[in-house]
């Protein structure tokens, strides 16, 4: 069979949202808790002023225990701020006055990519490989770990892949520091990529370890003696296993797949999860690959 070119499917702005621990919720409840995704991101949209960007999204399709969105790419910074922190209000609010029949806690993927929008609301608009990343981003270890290790009050963990985070963040369309954001490497199936972690009210471990997980004692990781005054700045502290980080780098030296500059890092220990260069280990060593 001879394959012809054909044309890309238009640029969406993709948010995935899912109930953490939705397989607990009571089996009476489970419709509720699914008939609720909708409403409770309806009114996080109009809690935060976007009442508008919520009646153009261009698809919403259910998961059962979240949904899947669509919206046009210009939106992409407004689904980073102002919100996440809204959800995350909402969230709380709706825990207060006992609106739903569990409190609600959940992870939020954002991505950006070419995915099908025909306009007419067939059961497969959003298909693609971005909406494809955006559900693996969703159910990486990272993401997943951040509401593991906090609180009940953290109601919203937020994975953001790296293109979204460059052209939005990087790029100053959100108006934020980039350093709010925590570079994590991911893999999930076939996805293996750097991503970036978003908490708007971190709780418990986060709060005392970073959004990376410590590693455990007498492992490979970080020195346990080694205080935070000497570990490297950011919003994040330790890698949990002594890594190379391998790939393309740009200048900024935060992200693998980016620039035209190969490097390798070596070492075990912390991660830089600031806008500089990111490495492993205090006494790290790094190489052009170009010359070696």
């Amino acid at each position: 069979m001879v394959h012809k070119a054909s044309e890309l499917p238009p640029y969406r702005a993709l948010l995935v949202v899912d109930i953490k621990d939705f397989s607990g919720v009571p089996g009476r409840y489970q419709a509720d808790v699914t008939d609720l995704v909708p409403v409770v991101l309806r009114s996080a949209f109009e809690r935060c002023g976007l009442t508008e960007v919520w009646s153009g999204k261009r698809f919403i399709i259910s998961t059962g225990d979240g949904c899947a969105l669509g919206f046009p790419s210009t939106v992409l910074p407004l689904l980073l701020t102002p919100f996440l922190q809204a959800l995350q209000d909402e969230l709380d609010y709706r825990a207060q006055v006992h609106a739903d029949p569990v409190p609600l806690r959940m992870r939020v993927s954002v991505n950006v990519g070419a995915v099908t929008d025909s306009g007419r609301e067939l059961i497969s608009e959003g298909s693609g490989a971005s909406r494809v990343e955006t559900h693996r981003l969703l159910d990486a270890e990272p993401v997943r770990d951040l509401l593991a290790r906090s609180g009940p009050a953290t109601r919203v963990a937020a994975i953001v892949s790296a293109r979204a985070f460059h052209d939005v963040v990087a790029s100053g369309y959100t108006a934020e520091p980039q350093d709010l954001y925590v570079p994590a490497p991911v893999q999930v199936k076939q996805l293996a990529d750097l991503a970036y972690l978003r908490v708007p009210s971190p709780t418990g471990d986060l709060l005392h370890s970073g959004f990376l997980p410590r590693a455990e004692p007498g492992g490979n990781g970080v020195d346990e003696h080694v205080s935070t005054e000497d570990r490297p700045h950011g919003a994040g502290s330790t890698a949990n296993n002594a890594q190379d980080v391998q790939g393309n780098l740009n200048q900024s030296g935060d992200h693998v797949n980016q620039g035209n500059t190969n490097y390798t890092f070596h070492g075990t220990g912390n991660v830089n999860s600031g806008p500089g260069t990111q490495f492993n280990g205090a006494d790290t060593r790094y190489y052009d690959k170009r010359r070696s």
